[in-house]
């Protein structure tokens, strides 16, 4: 800053290199496009993601299969607790050549839970698919068989978002697997 004495005596300070209100219109301006030129394709993106699932007709038909087909109380009581269950439509059926099982359960917004349980090592994977496919979610790890209860209860189980390969696989394998007995 400088100080300089003008005709009357009085002092005037000069600012240098002050930033004028044009320049920052321009900035804000510039931040506004890059938002929007950045953003559009994002919202895009979401949104034909959202389309996408709407056209995938797969999990409307899976869960009008299990709606429509009396629950195996059975074989799924032990199951209801762990996954939370009660009050849902649910099957459990033979996964095929090896020694899994596949539980099946609907609630009537749509939402289904696919749990693959392999009996051998005790291991499972369980789909979670909001409202015909618009959020799917996975939960994977180990059950433990209570004789007192009996019951299964998960241990050191993890979740993720169908980032991990395992979890591609068991969708693809569960519906190559529906295809093959049911047909869609």
């Amino acid at each position: 800053m400088s100080f300089r004495r003008g005709r009357g005596g009085a002092a005037r300070v000069e600012m240098g290199e002050a930033i004028s209100f044009e320049d920052v219109l321009t900035v804000m301006t510039v931040l506004l496009l890059l938002r929007l030129v950045f953003m559009v394709p994002l919202v895009n993106l979401d949104k034909a993601k959202t389309i996408a699932a709407r056209a995938d007709k797969y999990w409307s038909l899976q869960a009008q299969f299990v709606m429509g087909h009396p629950g195996d109380s059975v074989r799924v009581q032990p199951y209801r607790t762990a996954f939370g269950l009660e009050g849902k439509a649910a099957l459990v059926s033979e996964s095929g050549s090896d020694k899994a099982v596949f539980l099946e359960a609907a609630a009537p917004d749509s939402n289904l839970t696919v749990l693959r349980h392999d009996l051998g090592d005790g291991s499972f994977i369980a789909m979670n698919v909001q409202g015909r496919g618009h959020s799917v979610t996975f939960r994977r790890g180990k059950l433990i068989w209570s004789k007192e209860e009996s019951e299964w209860f998960p241990a050191s189980d993890s979740v993720d978002y169908g980032t991990r390969p395992e979890s591609k696989a068991m969708e693809q394998q569960f519906r190559e697997w529906t295809k093959g007995r049911r047909g869609y």
